[in-house]
């Protein structure tokens, strides 16, 4: 994060009275002297302020003003305010056209109330107060005042939490304690935790007995994100943004959203009323940010500060998915075949999917054959949801955030999870950008009937004169080798044998007895009657990748 510049005095020494509004703002037109702005906050390193800078230089150049920008190192630093205001007078010649004021006190209550005061009234200008109010008794006190009403964002993002039971999190300073008590009058059966910054032990120990996480800090969500992403929980939370924003533009199934304190609406209604010299203040509404809402005109300027993009939705997203779909590309690289699946769309709720993966174990082989799924398309996202066959239990999720798509190619980040009785199970597979053909073949009955291994190249499976497949219609197969006399005997030391077909991905598996496994990927590279070919992109141990390329002929039994 940049760092907020305090003043120097040697820059007053060296750009000279006239020119101390360019030495701290530079990026803002010069005008004529009588046209200047100034903004006193406090706490300049925090992001809170420096959306509120950011805000306050845009309307500035929108005005043709010069914006004279100051900030205290720390929440306590009155007598910096102090010495900013001084500088302000010893610019003379200057006419301010009026200041926003950001008030911080001492530990005995100090503050640079009076000193703002007695330069208003000396030049005759506005001020209007931001963020904080001053004290009862102050000679500021009348001025209108721009600020967040925390209470009634407590209860605008109770609104939005669809749970009842709900763990609560939050760090107490003034505005978690304030958004604690508007939330919880919405939502009395949450139960509130006060955490400790960088802190999730509290968190952690709430994970089997709640689904719903609301955090009144952003800050205390940050030691707990990485466990929290992966749990399938549901987390509410007040303004944290950066790699949360990219969160909600990934279309993410856990964060559902993020209560903003509209920092760039409040500077900006606080600029107008100086340049109108207006008598009222206003408590600015916070705003709820989702990924549904990404484009709305409050969020632009969040992203735009953050150095955020947000893909533009896809029309008839759902009518452009139907068809079949398989991986081609993961991370910029040719998908390799024992990691590729295919997904059938049928309807806009429907799908179908087969998968045979690399990463398989006795409890969760990760072995779907035609397996249907529950889609649910939410803006770009494309979240698909079944069950293993017979078990009820376990919930799969495959995820495609979907960033373009054409006639033949998705382009989308990919994500899949496991859950058992609603907990996350085994480990989170993503990835960031992959890339699905579209197939246009289908060979699942193409393939029935035995078929005799002729030629192989770039790997040795198979022997080339002593491999016989046939693939059966229950989805299990035969393997057949020649014995010395010439004869073609199955193998029946097998407990198992099965594959799969779906569009051009051919997948098998087996197990000999008293041994592990084993699995093949192939992809059918062309289909001529009697004539097959597979190829496949596998990878060796040096991480380099070979193809490898089997020739069939049909056989009668």
């Amino acid at each position: 994060m940049k760092k907020v510049l305090l003043w120097m005095m040697a820059a007053i020494l060296i750009c000279g009275t006239t020119v101390f509004t360019a030495c701290t703002n530079d990026d803002n037109p010069a005008v004529d002297s009588s046209s200047t702005l100034a903004l006193i906050v406090k706490n300049g390193d925090i992001e809170y302020f420096q959306q509120i800078e950011s805000a306050f230089r845009n309307a500035c150049k929108e005005n043709n003003l010069v914006a004279a920008y100051f900030a205290t190192t720390d929440e306590n630093a009155w007598q910096e305010q102090v010495d900013a205001v001084n500088k302000l007078r010893s610019l003379s010649g200057t006419k301010l056209k009026g200041f926003i004021y950001a008030p911080c006190k001492g530990p005995n209550g100090e503050c640079a109330d009076a000193a703002v005061a007695d330069l208003a009234k000396d030049l005759g200008i506005p001020v209007v107060i931001l963020d904080s109010k001053v004290n009862e008794g102050s000679p500021l006190v009348n001025c209108p005042f721009f600020g967040i009403d925390n209470t009634a964002a407590g209860s605008a993002l109770a609104q939005q939490v669809t749970a009842d039971k709900i763990a609560s999190f939050g760090i107490i300073t003034s505005p978690g304690a304030e958004r604690a008590n508007g939330f919880m009058k919405l939502k009395p059966n949450t139960t509130f935790t006060e955490i400790p910054e960088n802190s999730s032990e509290q968190v952690q120990a709430a994970m089997d007995e709640y689904q719903t996480f609301v955090f009144m800090n952003g800050s205390a969500l940050y030691p707990s994100f990485s466990f929290l992403k992966d749990s399938g929980k549901e987390v509410y939370t007040f303004d944290i943004y950066d790699s949360f924003l990219d969160e909600l533009i990934a279309g993410s199934s856990w964060l559902k959203g993020i209560m903003v304190q509209n920092t760039f609406e409040m500077t900006r209604k606080a600029v107008d009323a100086v340049l109108t010299n207006a008598q009222e203040g206003e408590m600015v509404p916070t705003f709820f940010m989702t990924q549904d809402n990404l484009n709305d005109s409050n969020v632009k300027p969040f992203l735009e500060f953050y150095n955020k993009t947000v893909p533009a939705p896809i029309e008839n997203l759902a009518e452009k998915l139907i068809g079949k779909w398989m991986d081609s590309e993961a991370d910029g690289q040719p998908a390799l075949t024992n990691e590729k699946s295919v997904v059938t769309f049928i309807s806009p709720t429907k799908a179908i999917y087969s998968t045979s993966k690399t990463d398989y174990t006795e409890s969760q082989p990760k072995w779907s054959v035609h397996r249907l799924y529950d889609v649910n398309i939410s803006g770009n996202m494309v979240t698909l949801t079944g069950h293993p066959e017979g078990n009820p239990k376990i919930t799969l999720q495959e995820e495609y955030f979907i960033t373009a798509i054409t006639a033949t190619e998705i382009v989308c980040k990919y994500k899949h999870t496991t859950f058992h009785n609603g907990q996350l199970e085994g480990t989170v597979t993503e990835k960031k950008d992959i890339r699905l053909k579209k197939i246009d073949v289908d060979y699942r009955a193409d393939v029935l009937g035995i078929w005799e291994c002729k030629a192989i190249t770039g790997g040795d499976t198979f022997n080339d004169d002593n491999a016989r497949l046939e693939f059966k219609a229950d989805g299990t197969y035969n393997f057949y080798r020649k014995t010395d006399g010439g004869q073609w005997q199955a193998v029946t030391t097998r407990e198992f044998q099965d594959y799969f077909v779906d569009g051009m991905l051919l997948d098998t598996r087996w197990k000999n007895q008293s041994e592990a496994e084993m699995r093949e990927w192939w992809e059918i590279k062309s289909f001529n009657g009697d004539k097959m070919v597979w190829t496949a992109l596998r990878q060796n141990g040096d991480g380099s990748t070979f193809e490898q390329t089997v020739e069939w002929e049909r056989v009668e039994s």
